[in-house]
C-alpha cells in the first residue's frame, strides 16, 4: 500500500465530527474531486479514485443527507490489469431535488444539458470546518511521495478557481503551498519535508505524521553518518597524500646530505615520519620527547621540505 492510501485509510477512520465539518469535508471533496466526462455523447457528473474505501466513504456521507448515493462502477485499467479505478456517477441522482439543494449548498451547480460545473464561492468560517474542507481536498485529488523516498505533497485540480480557494485555506493554517499548470490541470505543491508535516497536522492524520517523522529523523541521522565518513575519506586521502610527499623529500634529504647531520628536532621528526608513514600530525606529535603540538610538527616538517628543495637547487645549479 502506497503512503498516500495509508494516509487516506487513517483520515476516513477518523471519528465523527460536529455536522458542520462532516459538510465541509464532503465539500471539499467533491469541489475537488467532481469531473464532467462525456460517454457516447451522455454528459456525467462523476468522481473517480483509485481507493476502494474512498468511493465507499464518499457514498455514504451522500447517503446521509438523501436516500440514496452515486453508482459506482468498478473497472480494470488497460494498463495495468490488476490495478482497479472506482468511478462514482452522479447523474441518477442530480434530479432529487434534496440532493440539488445540497449541492447548490455547497456551491456547486452542475447543468448536464449544457455539460458545465459551475462553482460559486463557499465560504467557511469556523477554523475546524476549514480543516476539514482541506482534508477532504486530499482525499480527493492528494497524494504524497513516501518520505523514503523524496517529500513531496501535490494536489491536481481541474478548475483554476478551487485550486485557489484550496490554497488561501491552506494558507489561514500558515501553510505555504506553490502552484503551477501542468497538462491543464492547475498543481498545488510543497516539497519540504517540515511542510508536509505541518499539512499533515492541520488534516488530522496523526499516525501518518508520527511515521513521518520518524523516518525523517532516520534519513537525518543517515546524512549526518554520510557526511562525516566523506569528510574523514576527504582528510585522510589529503593525510596520505602529505605523507607520500613528506617521506619522498626526507628520503631526498637522506640521499644527499643525510639526516644524522640534521639538527636533533628535525633528524627526530624525519625519523618517525619515516617510520611511521601512516600517522598524522598530532600522532607524530605525540610520539617525540616531549610532545610536541600539531603546529610544531607541521613547522617541522616544512623546514624539511625546504632543506630538501634548496638541495635539489644546488643539484640541478651545478
Amino acid at each position: 500500500m502506497s503512503f498516500s492510501s495509508t494516509i487516506k485509510d487513517e483520515l476516513i477512520r477518523l471519528p465523527d465530527e460536529k455536522a458542520c465539518c462532516r459538510k465541509a469535508e464532503i465539500a471539499g471533496i467533491l469541489r475537488t474531486g467532481l469531473m464532467l466526462r462525456k460517454y457516447h455523447d451522455v454528459s456525467s457528473i462523476i468522481f473517480i479514485t483509485e481507493h476502494a474505501p474512498l468511493s465507499r466513504y464518499i457514498f455514504s456521507s451522500i447517503k446521509s443527507y438523501i436516500e440514496t448515493g452515486p453508482n459506482i462502477f468498478g473497472e480494470k485499467t488497460t494498463r495495468f490489469k490488476k490495478h482497479v479505478v472506482y468511478r462514482l456517477n452522479f447523474n441518477k441522482i442530480l434530479c432529487i431535488e434534496g440532493f440539488k439543494q445540497f449541492f447548490h449548498s455547497i456551491g456547486i451547480n452542475a447543468n448536464l444539458d449544457e455539460g458545465k460545473i459551475i462553482y460559486n464561492d463557499y465560504e467557511i468560517t469556523d477554523r475546524c470546518c476549514m480543516r476539514a474542507y482541506i482534508r477532504g481536498g486530499f482525499l480527493a485529488v492528494g497524494s504524497i511521495t513516501s518520505p523514503e523516498k523524496a517529500y513531496h505533497l501535490e494536489l491536481s485540480f481541474a478548475d483554476k478557481k478551487i485550486a485557489l480557494e484550496y490554497m488561501s485555506f491552506m494558507k489561514l493554517f500558515d501553510l505555504k503551498p506553490k502552484h503551477l499548470t501542468r497538462k491543464g490541470y492547475e498543481i498545488v505543491y510543497m516539497k519540504e519535508g517540515q511542510d508536509i508535516v505541518d499539512f499533515l497536522n492541520v488534516i488530522g492524520a496523526h499516525q501518518a505524521l508520527m511515521n513521518m517523522e520518524n523516518i525523517r529523523i532516520l534519513k537525518d541521522m543517515r546524512n549526518q553518518v554520510n557526511r562525516i565518513v566523506n569528510c574523514e575519506t576527504a582528510n585522510l586521502g589529503k593525510t596520505v597524500n602529505a605523507s607520500l610527499k613528506q617521506v619522498e623529500y626526507i628520503k631526498s634529504i637522506e640521499n644527499t646530505i643525510g639526516i644524522e647531520n640534521l639538527p636533533r628536532g628535525l633528524k627526530e621528526i624525519a625519523r618517525l615520519r619515516l617510520e611511521f608513514p601512516e600517522a598524522s600530525l598530532s600522532e607524530l606529535g605525540n610520539m617525540l620527547t616531549p610532545p610536541l603540538g600539531k603546529s610544531g610538527v607541521n613547522h617541522r616538517l616544512r623546514k624539511l621540505e625546504k632543506i630538501a628543495d634548496n638541495k635539489k637547487q644546488d643539484f640541478f645549479g651545478k
